[in-house]
């Protein structure tokens, strides 16, 4: 079989940014130490046939790329994954960025231990108060990343709706 030829480009962090420009805005998230914080990485474009994604390394891959490409060989993973794009450019943020944005967001919902379990599992769960998010990052006691959630408003509670979360590997992913 042969395999995918994945095409590796290489991001400035300004174009980076622009990809990240409606999850910045969504969970009200600092642009400038955001840019910051990416400016000290390497930042790669993995483009595939079905999706693409976005990674980012403290190591250049560059030259590696450009000599493994040569014989044939073409890397379809550099780094660590933090954005999905798919074929029709939707973006999607991936667990390793959720640890980045807990730092430099403020749309951030911290839950106990016994809600964290039920997330985990990709349950929905309640709680009494009002958040006025759409969506919105979850974080442990600890402020360790948990989950990215959806919010819908009850009469007098929330729910808060697990989309991408840390049991998600081990449900599906894995």
């Amino acid at each position: 079989m042969p395999s995918q030829k994945m095409l590796v480009k290489t991001l400035k962090t300004r174009e980076l940014m622009k990809i990240l420009e409606k999850i910045i805005i969504e969970f009200e998230c600092s642009y400038d130490e955001l840019y910051e914080y990416f400016s000290r990485y390497h930042i790669y474009e993995i483009i595939g046939e079905k999706f693409s994604q976005i990674s980012i390394s403290t190591s250049d891959f560059s030259n590696i790329i450009d000599i493994i490409s040569k014989i044939g060989l073409h890397p379809y993973m550099v780094g660590t994954p933090i954005l999905r794009i798919t074929e029709s450019k939707k973006i999607f943020p991936l667990l390793p960025l959720g640890n980045i944005l807990s730092k430099y967001c403020k749309k951030i919902i911290r839950l106990n231990e016994n809600l964290i379990n039920k997330l985990i599992y990709g349950k929905t769960i309640e709680i009494n108060e009002k958040i006025n998010f759409n969506r919105v990052i979850i974080l442990n006691n600890y402020g360790e990343f948990i989950a990215y959630a959806k919010i819908m408003r009850e009469k007098n509670s929330t729910l808060i709706i697990p989309e991408l979360d840390i049991g998600w590997y081990l449900r599906k992913g894995g």
